[in-house]
C-alpha cells in the first residue's frame, strides 16, 4: 500500500469520544483502508460519492496553502454528525463522529498519533560527531 498512514493503526482507543469510523482516502477519493464500530448509514453508491466529496474539500482547500498556510484539519457539523477531514500528503483521513463527542480532543490525538507514526517511519536520528 502506498499510503504513508494505515487507518487499522487507530485501533479501539482512537475509536473513543463517539467516533464510528475512521477511513484512509487517495486523492480520488477511494477508500483504500478503514476501521469503524459503526457502518456509515449510506448506500454503496453514496459512500463513493461521499469520499470523492471529502477528497474534492481536501484538494480545494490546498489552493490557499501558499497564502494562508497548510490545512491540519476540517471539520463539518451536520445535525447529528461530525466528519473530520485531516490531509495526508496525497491521502486524507476521515473521521465520522456523534456530535456528543469531543472533537478537538480527538484531533490533537489523531495529529500525535500521526506524528508518532511518521518518527518510527524514519527512525532514529543519527548526529555527526566530527
Amino acid at each position: 500500500m502506498s499510503q504513508n498512514i494505515e487507518a487499522m493503526h487507530f485501533d479501539e482507543r482512537m475509536l473513543g469520544d463517539g467516533i464510528d469510523f475512521v477511513g484512509l482516502i487517495t486523492k480520488n477519493g477511494r477508500l483504500v483502508d478503514c476501521n469503524n464500530k459503526n457502518s456509515l448509514n449510506l448506500s454503496k453508491e453514496q459512500k463513493e460519492m461521499f469520499f470523492m466529496s471529502c477528497s474534492l474539500q481536501q484538494k480545494m482547500n490546498q489552493d490557499y496553502d501558499d497564502d494562508l498556510g497548510q490545512v491540519r484539519y476540517s471539520v463539518t457539523e451536520r445535525e447529528n454528525t461530525r466528519i473530520i477531514i485531516v490531509p495526508q500528503e496525497s491521502d486524507t483521513l476521515i473521521f465520522v463522529m456523534d456530535n456528543g463527542g469531543e472533537f478537538l480532543s480527538c484531533v490533537k490525538r489523531v495529529l500525535d498519533a500521526i506524528r508518532h507514526a511518521r518518527s518510527l517511519k524514519q527512525g532514529p536520528k543519527r548526529y555527526d560527531m566530527t
